[in-house]
């Protein structure tokens, strides 16, 4: 195999975990158009796990990452652990759920 098919073979077997969860386009694009109080309402209806797939996936797209996040801090830490493993869950909620110091900063 020609070096560059591996490497792009490599490339592709590294996905990130969060990009593995299929969104249907157009809750994406409800999502996105979302007042604060819609997405609220929104996810609110979600289960939790939902939730966190919803947000890992959205996290892992740069044009949705604030949408992500938002989504990301309905959610409490154990459940983004359990959909994205430990550390990046961890991550994760970190990030969604910025202490007062680090929001001020």
């Amino acid at each position: 195999m020609p070096q560059e098919a591996m490497s792009q073979s490599a490339a592709r077997s590294q996905h990130s975990a969060f990009a593995q969860y299929p969104i249907p386009l157009e809750l994406l694009a409800a999502l996105h158009r979302a007042s604060e109080d819609e997405l609220t309402s929104m996810v609110a209806r979600m289960p939790e796990t939902g939730r966190a797939r919803l947000a890992a996936y959205c996290t892992d797209k740069d044009h949705l990452q604030r949408l992500g996040l938002r989504i990301a801090g309905t959610c409490d830490e154990a459940a983004l652990m359990r959909v994205v493993g430990a550390d990046a869950g961890a991550s994760l909620y970190a990030r969604s759920h910025p202490t007062p110091a680090r929001a001020h900063a």
